[in-house]
């Protein structure tokens, strides 16, 4: 069996399996939130190849540091940072300490590769006082041993994440909405970023938990090209070939909710788009170009 293709990530120097997996397990039509199950899983990519991991809430973040205890040295974490854009002129560097030092005896854990800021937004009038703290912060937690790259995951437009990563230099790894319904960041980012030597992460490649590829499979959509859709059997394999042709791009994250979608997707992850490929994405397209009418 072939082995998963790998990248390095940005100027890291971490290597990365280009399909890895990320966090919010509890959405989406398979959702879950039992733990013991998700460490499980969590160990099945493992053994499946995968090696980079994006943690969120506090259910994965309690999976994670569990199987961390064992196979820390078999993978790359990216560890959430949250709060921060929430708080805005008010964050400081005491806080991002404090939070990752609570992270630290909650979860047990020492040490991650990445502190990925979540969410992050800033604006012309909060975005220097505001990155003055996140990089003292940052310095100090690595300082420390906690952490060794900062990164952000940025939920809103392109332009946001291109404006952070042209108007600062402490980001190494991004990780923006990229797939199909959502291909605005193949457009221009992903390429600045990794001529800039910023690690490229895809996060939400079928749209999210929430989103309009799973409304679509989990029966909330009612349209007779949904029918077809379903029936080629092969929807979420073929988007994820599709984000992975992009050469700007390290790795994307899915999130991958049972042992059988983990095997699927990483033996989709394995082979070139097909035709049969090409033809479930047309109506893929055709389906999202109305996405806005399945409320």
């Amino acid at each position: 069996m072939n082995a998963l293709a790998t990248a390095q990530l940005g100027k890291t120097g971490i290597s990365v399996t280009r399909l890895s997996a990320g966090g919010h397990f509890t959405n989406g039509p398979t959702g879950h939130d039992d733990i013991p199950r998700r460490v499980r899983e969590l160990h099945h990519h493992i053994d499946s190849g995968i090696t980079y991991f994006d943690v969120q809430w506090d259910p994965e973040e309690l999976a994670m540091a569990e199987v961390m205890k064992t196979r820390a040295d078999e993978i790359a974490v990216a560890w959430p940072l949250h709060g921060v854009t929430r708080l805005a002129g008010d964050v400081t560097a005491q806080y991002i300490i404090d939070y990752c030092n609570d992270h630290r005896q909650r979860f047990g854990i020492e040490h991650v590769d990445i502190l990925l800021w979540i969410a992050m937004e800033m604006t012309g009038e909060n975005q220097d006082k505001m990155m003055e703290e996140v990089r003292q912060g940052f310095a100090h937690l690595k300082q420390d041993g906690f952490c060794d790259h900062l990164g952000f995951s940025c939920h809103h437009s392109p332009e946001m994440a291109m404006s952070a990563i042209t108007n600062f230099d402490d980001f190494e790894v991004m990780m923006v909405k990229y797939g199909l319904i959502e291909p605005a960041a193949g457009r221009e980012l992903l390429r600045v970023a990794k001529s800039k030597g910023i690690g490229t992460v895809a996060m939400k490649p079928f749209g999210g938990g929430g989103g309009f590829f799973n409304r679509v499979w989990s029966g909330e959509v009612e349209d007779e090209r949904v029918a077809v859709w379903k029936a080629s059997g092969r929807p979420y394999q073929a988007g994820i070939k599709w984000v992975l042709r992009d050469e700007n791009l390290d790795c994307t994250v899915p999130g991958m909710h049972s042992i059988q979608e983990i095997d699927e997707i990483v033996a989709a992850a394995r082979e070139p788009l097909s035709g049969e490929d090409e033809a479930i994405l047309d109506i893929y397209i055709e389906l999202g170009v109305h996405a806005g009418d399945w409320t």
